[in-house]
């Protein structure tokens, strides 16, 4: 038998149980490969005017029909049919569509840049993370459930410079690496869990039809129906009529930060000067 080996660092690969054999060893050697092969630049077209098939056009044109339609659109042939081309040609630049779904993701984050200069303090840097990432979801409301916090051990290489970036905002304040993971946890849950509702709310918007969200209050919502739910019906028509969830984004993100920000305090780590009380944006 032939030994399989990863397409890109050569690393002996265990045998796949189902499916199509593996190429790569890690996202990192798929991520890699992409590279490589995107840094090939052919002829957009060829002699008979056939659009040329790259590895960048598919997954562009992945990201399109994502974005338009959602992930549950994504095949690999409506790819192709968008492409003009069939279906198996895209099987020479991309495996599978895991693999392309993969290479989206990398190449999507990569349309929202991290900051370019290190922020002036911890909070500043969760600031700036934190509306990076908003930007992501409404950029590209389908990567939510393909970068959110996962015990599996998922992994991709701009999720993680991602993180890496967000943990360098402690640096300097002598946070033993379990607690830097904790604030971290409530300070990424919390953002995909109100993106999360964007993100279901674009969705739902899309299988009506319908590009608006429906107020709350609307006529007819059992909601506020004869008093049957006085407590919930008061904080929603005062909080959420009308929606507006870059204000309580915004709002709850400040106090997520105000929470991590008390127990620095109580842990006496190294603040600094004006890291205390500052909001930026």
């Amino acid at each position: 038998m032939v030994e399989q080996v990863c397409a890109s660092c050569g690393k002996a690969l265990d045998a796949a149980v189902r499916g199509r054999p593996k190429r790569y060893c890690s996202r990192a050697c798929q991520a890699r490969a992409y590279r490589e092969r995107r840094a090939v630049s052919p002829d957009d077209v060829t002699a008979d005017g056939t659009p040329q098939l790259t590895v960048d056009r598919i997954v562009r044109a992945g990201i399109a029909l994502a974005d338009a339609a959602g992930l549950d659109a994504l095949t690999m042939r409506q790819v192709a049919m968008n492409l003009g081309t069939g279906t198996m040609s895209l099987y020479r630049y991309v495996a599978s569509k895991d693999e392309l779904i993969a290479l989206m993701v990398e190449v999507a984050m990569a349309d929202v840049p991290l900051p370019g200069s290190p922020p002036r303090d911890w909070r500043h840097g969760l600031e700036q993370a934190a509306y990076r990432d908003w930007e992501l979801y409404h950029r590209h409301p389908w990567i939510l459930p393909k970068v959110s916090i996962s015990t599996r051990g998922r992994f991709s290489p701009a999720v993680a410079a991602d993180s890496e970036h967000a943990l360098s905002s402690f640096d300097g304040l002598g946070l033993e690496p379990e607690v830097a993971f904790r604030y971290m946890f409530l300070f990424a849950s919390y953002v995909q869990g109100v993106a999360l509702t964007y993100v279901g709310d674009v969705e739902a918007a899309r299988q009506q039809g319908n590009p608006e969200t429906a107020a709350p209050g609307g006529a007819g919502n059992p909601l506020f129906a004869d008093g049957a739910y006085p407590r919930l019906a008061s904080a929603m028509q005062a909080g959420a009529e009308p929606w507006d969830l870059d204000a309580l984004f915004a709002s709850g993100l400040a106090g997520v930060l105000d929470g991590i920000e008390a127990d620095l305090k109580r842990r006496g780590a190294r603040l600094g000067a004006g890291n205390t009380t500052r909001r930026h944006r």
